[in-house]
């Protein structure tokens, strides 16, 4: 079986691409160009130029990411270990600490570009026990961001159906933009790795890495290949959910 997930975005309806296409298509030709050190690179470089600057009059891209997958494991502990807020790092590996500050508040920091500090505090808008999680950010927070994380037992006594709904809009809004997906990961990446490591410690208790792996975390160089050339990724995902709307 293959993990559901599917992602979106709500961008400027002016543009033949959206915001977030062309930083990513700016960064790439600029970088790529450059390591030619040619006339043909040059003009590559330039061309990206253009891009970075059309990218820079819009406004900053919105992204609403979705994944089902199944977990070994009983409703109980998959809760337990996500409301965990302070053990989130443990399989979020671009968090650098959560700390609860009292009610259904709670202060996270996360690791940018050039390991930048991104800082947002957020409130639980709903905790039922074993069941569902959800959470967003507060005003004058670095990023705006919600979510939540649904758990529902498998009808076929399996283990337990994770959802996970997540929403943000990227700090930056023009180049920086583009520079945090290159550096960093693309929405979807973070969550599909989000979603992995959760599984597999939630069921053996470990935390699995990318290292060694072609396409874990990349630089700049790395992003431009998988970009120009169209690389997949060939880390495992999660097992699937696309039988639970068969059997639900």
């Amino acid at each position: 079986m293959q993990q559901s997930s599917t992602s979106s975005n709500n961008l400027s309806s002016q543009l033949p691409f959206g915001p977030k296409t062309l930083v990513l298509g700016a960064v790439a030709l600029i970088a790529y160009g450059l390591t030619r050190r040619s006339k043909a690179g040059t003009a590559i470089a330039a061309a990206g130029g253009l891009l970075a600057y059309k990218a820079a009059q819009s406004p900053p891209p919105q992204f609403k990411t979705h994944a089902i997958f199944l977990v070994i494991s009983s409703p109980n502990q998959a809760y337990a270990l996500w409301r965990n807020f302070a053990g989130l790092p443990r399989f979020m590996v671009h968090l650098k600490s959560v700390r609860e500050v009292g009610g259904d508040r709670s202060e996270w920091i996360a690791l940018g570009p050039g390991e930048r500090e991104i800082r947002w505090n957020a409130e639980i808008t709903e905790d039922t026990v074993d069941k569902r999680i959800a959470w967003r950010s507060l005003p004058n927070s670095d990023i705006a961001t919600s979510g939540s994380v649904e758990f529902r037992p498998d009808p076929q006594s399996r283990g337990t159906f994770v959802t996970v709904n997540v929403g943000y809009t990227l700090p930056g809004g023009s180049l920086a933009t583009g520079l945090a997906a290159i550096f960093g990961k693309s929405p979807d990446f973070v969550v599909r790795e989000d979603v992995r490591r959760f599984k597999q410690l939630l069921e053996t208790g470990e935390v699995p890495t990318t290292r060694g792996q072609s396409h874990g975390p990349r630089g700049i160089h790395g992003h431009t290949e998988q970009l120009l050339f169209r690389e997949k990724s060939n880390l495992p995902d999660p097992q699937a959910a696309s039988a639970y709307s068969q059997s639900a």
